[in-house]
């Protein structure tokens, strides 16, 4: 026969295996959460009018070389050139993007559909 201390533990045991796989789904669904949230965040820094002013100003750079760039474009001190402002601007960004992505805190997939690159930039098709 089965008394009722028997079957409470049983309950008991049941509950708390319960509450462990609800809780190891709410972790997993709140790490994507988490993780959708930063790269929205990213999302909008790259489509501010700042952002893209800098990028476009950074794209339209002519320079030789790293010594032409430097005489041209490199900081001389303050007030900073416009272009070594798009320059750190621009860097920073992708350099954030990158050091999210190497520790493995976004998506690469996410990341290379949110932020495609034009394939006329690098010259192919």
């Amino acid at each position: 026969m089965v008394d009722i201390s028997s079957v409470s533990v049983v309950v008991a045991a049941a509950s708390v295996v319960a509450g462990v796989i609800y809780y190891s789904f709410q972790l997993r669904n709140q790490t994507r959460i988490r993780q959708t949230d930063l790269v929205m965040r990213l999302y909008s820094t790259l489509s501010s009018k700042e952002f893209w002013e800098a990028y476009t100003k950074f794209m339209t750079m002519k320079f030789e070389d790293y010594n032409d760039y430097k005489k041209k474009y490199a900081p001389t001190g303050f007030p900073e050139k416009p272009e070594a402002i798009a320059l750190a601007t621009v860097s920073t960004f992708f350099q954030g993007v990158g050091i999210l992505l190497y520790m493995k805190l976004i998506d690469i997939n996410l990341v290379a559909r949110l932020f495609p690159l034009d394939p006329s930039i690098h010259g192919k098709k």
